[in-house]
Formats: structure tokens, C-alpha cells, sequence
């Protein structure tokens, strides 16, 4: 079943382009910070990357996704002591704060990852932590990107944070449709 039917169309055309060839981006061509252009490159990608597996998984799938972005979402709100809608929006933080989130996630995404056996219930729980901490992880870095950049890439990267902060928050709302004694379950399981 394809996500479709779930997001509309023009929600995911929005949020997520289709592949375009590298070399037309005019950023290539800019004299600005190479980390940021890298940056940018990586969360454009991974916005490509999940348009391919929510395309491609069924609604139940799309729906963990969300209930595992609510809850890195919460853990963050507790870290950080923001709200969860704030943890979500990558909001109500300095600059520095977004950095040590990122930080954090990208080394929850990796140890996600490390779990991943193919027919495991750890699996399956892992791979929808990773997704979450790899949507969440550039949405922070984008944040941060849009505080320090400078010029066209501080625009690209607000662009790019809005794209992971509407994407998060709608499969969160996806996720929501799920009851949550059924995520503590799945949780409880695959520890």
C-alpha cells in the first residue's frame, strides 16, 4: 500500500523533490562554507531516501515511523527541556544546544543501525529509530545551518529544516493514529 492514499500528492511533491541531476544545483558553484554545501547535499539526499521508503513500506510502517519520532521527540523535550512539539521543530534552543542534538542523534542513528538483522523484532524497531533519528538528525543540523550559514545557504537550509519539521510532524501525526500501548508493546519486545 503506498503512502499516497495516507499524504497527498502534492504534500510529498513539496516535501520531498525527485532526483534531479547534481550538477544543475547552483550551490556547486558558490565561494560559501563547503561543510554547509556538504550538509545540504546529505539532507537532500536523505529527504530522497525516505520519499523511497515511505513510498515503498506499507501504512504500518509510515505509522511506526511516526510513534518512533514521537518518542526520540520526547526524550529530546526531556534532555533539552523544551516541549515535545518543540523538540519536533527543532525549536526553543541556541545554536549550540542544536549542535549537541545532532551530535546525539547521529550517534543513536549509527547504533540503530548496528541492531538491524533482517526478520527480528529488534530489527524492525531499529530500523524505525534509525529513520527517526536520521529525519530529526537533519532537521537539527539544518537549524543549526540556518542560524550560522551565511547568504543562499542559510535560505537553503531554513528551506530544508521546514521540509524535515512539516515531514516530521505529519507522520507524527500518522503515528498518533496508532495507539501508543501498542508502541510500548512492540518496544518492550524488541528490548
Amino acid at each position: 500500500m503506498k503512502l499516497r492514499r495516507f499524504i497527498s500528492e502534492s504534500l510529498i511533491r513539496r516535501l520531498i523533490p525527485k532526483a534531479k541531476p547534481i550538477m544543475n544545483r547552483p550551490w556547486l558553484w558558490r565561494d560559501d562554507c563547503p561543510v554547509v554545501a556538504d550538509d545540504i547535499a546529505r539532507a537532500r539526499s536523505t529527504l530522497l531516501s525516505l520519499r523511497m521508503k515511505i513510498d515503498s513500506k506499507g501504512h504500518e510502517k509510515v505509522y511506526a515511523y511516526g510513534q518512533a519520532l514521537r518518542h526520540v521527540a520526547r526524550l529530546i523535550a526531556g534532555a533539552v527541556h523544551v516541549s515535545e512539539t518543540d523538540a519536533l521543530r527543532a525549536r526553543g534552543v541556541d545554536a549550540e544546544t542544536l549542535d549537541l542534538v545532532y551530535r546525539d542523534l547521529f550517534s543513536s542513528a549509527r547504533r540503530c543501525r548496528s541492531f538491524l538483522h533482517k526478520g527480528t523484532q529488534a530489527s524492525e524497531m531499529a530500523d524505525n529509530l534509525a529513520t527517526a533519528c536520521s529525519i530529526l538528525k537533519n532537521l537539527y543540523r539544518m537549524r543549526f545551518h540556518e542560524e550560522r550559514a551565511s547568504g543562499s545557504q542559510q535560505v537553503e537550509a531554513g528551506d530544508l529544516a521546514e521540509r524535515f519539521m512539516t515531514l516530521s510532524l505529519a507522520l507524527c501525526e500518522l503515528g498518533a493514529a496508532v495507539s501508543s500501548a501498542y508502541w510500548e508493546e512492540e518496544q518492550r519486545l524488541a528490548a
